[in-house]
């Protein structure tokens, strides 16, 4: 579900209150207006170029382009039973999160304004002579155009009524491109020529959000294996309290979930695999939006998987917590963890008890998992798959369902 939060703002400004502060990766746009070009239904920038298409609806009267204002304007009466309603569409389409909207502007009479982004509807924005009652977005992707429809009055009730708008000069839009979803079956390994000097305190690469702390904790990148090694300690309260208090782009995200990794998911059932390795002390646990998260944890560096099945776009959380006593791994001597790869893949990937990923599940599958129960770390090992009951690990019980599969096979 999106949240919504409502305010309350003038009666001439439709303001979806822009961030005063936020991580690098926000976009800014804004929008403006000029002459229309009726041929094509566009409105154009001066220069001539297309930057929003327009359609028209029912009764619009007056609608134009003022070259003193590089402004918009138009009329719509109350006129029987049909809609009345000019709809702008960016011809730009956006990639990242929608933050927020302001829309300059002076409007009057009846007029409700509904925004989408595609088809998707995220809100009606209504004056009924009290001013505007305004929605501000929380991270709702934007990942195509962006229209606002105005809509006029109906005749019912009030043949006087009417909606007017003038001085529609310009829209700013804030995108939020911090964190943006994987793309199925992308692996992402990390570059050393701009990691190495990068302060990772803060810091977004190829759509994953870096909050690491200082070298001391031994968080860092390091070159010689490529690595994002986490000395950082998390537990899980304390992570559950940041989801549900934060966003990734609010101030104090980054401090307070240090020695952390965020990912963006899309919809849909999938997993997340990370290649990785852990000293025997710690372990690394994967959040997946407000859900219990799911230990993983490997001495040598292999992929470890954890599915997610989510309704909409979701973060995924990847911290360090502390187990018991153990041994240390390598470069940085105070460091409990490093990964070295990243991955998201899509359902039609999972193939249940395909522990070895061949595409199907036989007798190779069944000793795989035996294997990997026993603690022999089968290279290729596919635990999301072997993890037939979905629990997030991978236990007898999900042998048995294999041999089960099996049989099930059998004519």
């Amino acid at each position: 579900m999106k949240r919504i939060k409502t305010c309350h703002s003038l009666a001439w400004l439709l303001a979806l209150p822009m961030m005063m502060w936020s991580l690098a990766g926000q976009a800014n746009y804004n929008i403006g207006f000029g002459p229309l070009s009726e041929g094509s239904n566009t409105v154009t920038n001066p220069n001539g170029g297309p930057l929003w298409t327009y359609a028209k609806s029912g009764d619009v009267e007056n609608f134009g382009y003022s070259q003193d204002a590089n402004s918009l304007s138009f009329y719509m009466p109350a006129s029987g039973e049909t809609e009345n309603s000019l709809t702008l569409t960016t011809v730009q389409t956006f990639s990242g999160r929608l933050q927020a909207i302001n829309l300059f502007t002076q409007v009057g009479g009846e007029c409700s304004i509904e925004l989408y982004v595609g088809q998707e509807k995220l809100g009606t924005f209504t004056d009924n002579g009290k001013g505007y009652n305004i929605t501000a977005l929380s991270y709702v992707m934007a990942d195509a155009p962006i229209t606002l429809k105005f809509v006029g009055p109906s005749q019912s009730g009030n043949a006087q009524a009417y909606a007017s708008v003038s001085g529609l000069s310009k829209v700013e839009i804030a995108i939020d491109e911090t964190v943006a979803p994987l793309p199925s079956g992308q692996e992402v390994s990390f570059d050393p020529s701009e990691l190495s000097t990068a302060d990772l305190s803060n810091y977004t690469y190829q759509g994953i959000l870096f909050t690491l702390n200082n070298s001391e904790s031994g968080d860092g990148f390091e070159a010689e294996d490529n690595g994002i090694y986490i000395g950082s300690v998390q537990t899980d309260a304390a992570v559950a309290e940041i989801v549900s208090n934060y966003s990734p782009s609010d101030p104090g995200y980054a401090i307070d979930f240090a020695g952390g990794i965020t990912l963006l998911v899309p919809k849909g059932k999938g997993y997340i695999s990370i290649e990785a390795q852990n000293e025997s002390t710690h372990a690394f646990h994967v959040k997946i939006g407000g859900a219990a998260p799911v230990e993983v944890s490997s001495l040598e560096r292999d992929w470890l998987e954890v599915p997610y099945d989510v309704e909409d776009d979701t973060y995924i959380y990847i911290y360090m917590v502390q187990k018991a006593s153990g041994t240390r791994i390598g470069r940085r001597a105070t460091a409990h963890g490093v990964i070295y790869k990243v991955k998201c893949a899509s359902a039609p990937t999972l193939v249940p008890g395909d522990a070895n990923g061949s595409g199907g599940v036989d007798k190779d599958d069944v000793q795989m998992i035996a294997d990997y129960i026993l603690g022999k770390n089968p290279a290729g090992f596919k635990k999301a798959q072997a993890n037939v009951d979905g629990n997030g690990d991978v236990t007898v019980v999900d042998l048995v369902k294999v041999i089960e599969i099996i049989l099930s096979q059998t004519p």
